[in-house]
């Protein structure tokens, strides 16, 4: 058991150290329970076990370095350790690019490291999503001996440059990736274990997340380091899908020991998955830890300490292993990436976390701050923020029986693992919403709460860039069925959050605001490429009346945020109640209107506020070779359209708003039949929930 050898280990110890005895053992830090987790201390044998037989060579490592990158040439090395068991001749075969580079060579007993170059013409570079494709080439380095194949190692490699820009500015300092010399937005989550028990995960598990998150027009992900460092897929599916990969080592919270007994199996631990990771493209960042240096810093660690040597020590231990140790290994083994101490460089409460550094911002949540402050507490570059809500009703149906569907019942109070999260979803949820008039009604309203103020934040990032350069929510995902800060809940489900990412992080977006009691409207583009665009704003009223309309061509510059468009409220108004009326805005190509590049609805009031007339949504439903077409038309203003149906599958789109008049079809991709069509799909918006 874990705990008896922690107990132990505590014991000797002689103080405490904050985050308690699973400092002491090298295991997923979440198995110990989090604020959207359950403890699980698991003990055993969690990956594949091999026995490996060779008879006179094997190779031991084969890393791929790039050592040179310009548009016309590529010079890649194939770094080749090989243990031989005699001393004997052998040939080494690289391959890449339909090249072949062979060498004779000569073997002595032990260790013999070769190197072995190759130069690619016109290479094609490895790109994050959105900004070009992520090319890979495949290569293989062969052991012969005697002319017989005794060992070969596979490796793809992508050709790019990645750096960490830290530049100071009259505002602080930058934070910011460069991509082949491009300043890079980062538009992504944090991603926490998939399982609780990791032996369930499979291949598809794998492709299904990171699929997800491509779809929702992410480029980045954040491997928090209070879980695993993952499964090779995990990596080789983000090189073939463009995502970068911000990698946390596995520090979370807490601190930890500087004994030499545990150094030594840190440095064993970090050197075997830097060198396992190194050749991946989409390695962006390794970072020391989770808010170890924040929590030292800004949460009264110290104060536990009544003796000053104990303090000094437990810092020196940090030090020793976040300082020295940890960047010492990935400059020598991380093929030319950057390393970061701790995530955010400083906390909430110090005022430089807005102007230089990563920043978590949780005055949204757990000081109860409202939405709009994530407008004004704009940093250099987001890597944790997040809203709860709870899942959909089909996945508490997994965990709860119906007669405990409601918050405060047993079964659900042990899916909701943090102390003060159901009071404050209700205190948000009163501040915006109207009361819901159910349980499946409150499930409803709680997605709406967390996304619509999710893409506050977001799109305030997005506008304020290149002073902001990241946006990482969290998080992506779950372990376990739960109430969280997800996106996607434990069953791969989409709440309305990640539908609201999807549009949010399009490459390019009109994204309008209030401001100055005007509409302003600006334009983020992650493209490389200049462009024009149509941009029109039209204001009606929830029977779809035209209070005004007005549009223009605009210039889209490539990698840029600009203002194109503001206007007075009272003038887009003119007579109408600000609670009765919509601004549609739409961004469509110049050339062919048809083409929508952004679309979204904004209101001059808090939902609770507005005068949602009763609607009578009229749905059709078609089947087609992918699922079911669902074309809906409403006479008035639906807002936050709801799809639900208890097959497996996956709307399209969702928690949409729908104009009066304008029929929208919606696919639902689902391998399951539908007993009813028309009944066995359930449509609910906004004004339906109402009490």
């Amino acid at each position: 058991s874990p705990d008896s050898i922690e107990n132990k280990k505590w014991a000797l110890l002689g103080y405490e150290l904050p985050g308690g005895k699973r400092v002491l053992t090298r295991k997923a830090q979440y198995h110990y329970g989090w604020d959207w987790g359950p403890r699980f201390v698991t003990s055993g044998i969690w990956r594949p076990v091999e026995l490996r037989a060779w008879n006179e060579a094997k190779i031991i490592d084969f890393n791929l370095q790039q050592l040179h990158l310009s548009d016309n040439l590529a010079t890649v090395r194939a770094a080749v350790s090989v243990e031989s068991a005699t001393k004997t001749n052998a040939t080494i075969l690289f391959r890449i690019d339909n090249q072949d580079i062979e060498r004779k060579i000569s073997l002595v007993e032990g260790i013999n490291n070769f190197n072995l170059e190759a130069d690619i013409q016109n290479p094609r570079r490895w790109w994050s999503a959105g900004l070009g494709s992520p090319n890979l080439y495949e290569s293989n380095v062969e052991l012969k001996i005697n002319n017989v194949i005794c060992d070969n190692q596979k490796k793809n490699i992508g050709l790019r440059t990645i750096q960490l820009m830290l530049e100071k500015d009259s505002k602080g300092e930058t934070f910011y990736f460069k991509l082949n010399g491009v300043p890079v937005f980062m538009k992504g989550a944090n991603y926490i274990p998939q399982e609780s028990f990791y032996s369930r995960l499979t291949d598809e598990s794998y492709e299904k997340i990171i699929e997800q998150a491509a779809n929702a027009n992410m480029n980045m992900l954040r491997v928090w380091g209070g879980g695993v460092y993952e499964n090779d897929i995990f990596y080789d599916i983000c090189d073939r899908k463009g995502i970068l990969v911000w990698q946390d080592f596995m520090f979370a919270c807490a601190m930890y020991p500087g004994d030499a007994v545990f150094v030594r199996n840190v440095e064993a631990e970090a050197i075997e998955n830097v060198k396992r990771l190194r050749s991946h493209p989409c390695i962006a960042l390794w970072c020391g830890n989770n808010e170890n240096s924040e929590g030292w810093n800004r949460w009264g660690w110290q104060m536990g300490f009544k003796k000053s040597a104990q303090k000094k020590q437990v810092w020196a231990d940090y030090q020793r292993v976040f300082h020295i140790l940890l960047p010492n290994i990935v400059e020598k083994y991380a093929n030319n990436v950057d390393y970061w101490e701790s995530s955010p460089r400083f906390g909430r409460g110090d005022t430089r976390s807005n102007t230089e550094g990563d920043s978590h911002y949780w005055g949204v949540w757990h000081d109860a701050e409202p939405f709009s402050i994530l407008e004004q507490k704009v940093p250099r570059f987001m890597s944790e923020y997040g809203f709860q809500s709870f899942p959909e009703r089909r996945t508490i149906s997994k965990f709860a029986k119906p007669e405990d569907w409601r918050i405060d019942s047993e079964a659900m109070l042990h899916h909701q693992k943090h102390p003060r999260g159901n009071s404050l979803i209700n205190e948000y949820m009163e501040r915006d919403y109207r009361e819901p008039k159910n349980f499946d009604n409150f499930l409803y309203i709680s997605q709406l709460l967390q996304a619509e103020g999710m893409r506050i934040g977001i799109e305030a990032q997005r506008r304020a860039m290149p002073y902001c350069m990241g946006t990482l929510y969290w998080q992506l995902n779950d372990c376990w069925p739960v109430v969280s800060w997800s996106s996607i809940d434990y069953y791969g489900n989409w709440k309305a959050m990640h539908y609201f990412v999807k549009k949010s992080y399009a490459p390019v977006l009109a994204a309008p605001y209030l401001e100055d009691k005007k509409l302003k409207i600006k334009i983020i583009c992650d493209k490389l490429i200049a462009s024009t665009a149509k941009l029109r704003i039209q204001v009606l009223d929830f029977n779809g009346k035209t209070v005004t309309d007005t549009s223009k061509i605009v210039e889209i510059k490539p990698n840029s945020s600009q203002l194109v468009f503001e206007n007075k409220i009272e003038q887009l108004l003119q007579t109408s109640n600000q609670f009765d009326v919509v601004a549609h805005i739409t961004l469509s190509d110049s050339d062919d209107s048809t083409l929508i590049l952004s679309e979204r609805a904004l209101y001059f009031g808090e939902p609770k506020n507005l005068n949602l007339p009763l609607v009578n949504i009229k749905k059709q439903v078609t089947p087609t070779d992918e699922g079911y077409n669902i074309t809906l038309q409403s006479d008035h203003l639906a807002k936050n359209i709801q799809l639900e149906t208890e097959i497996d599958g996956h709307f399209e789109d969702n928690y949409f708003d729908l104009l009066p008049n304008k029929p929208i079809k919606i696919l639902l991709k689902t391998k399951q039949k539908l007993v009813n069509m028309e009944n066995d799909i359930r449509v609910r918006s906004l004004v339906d929930s109402y009490k």
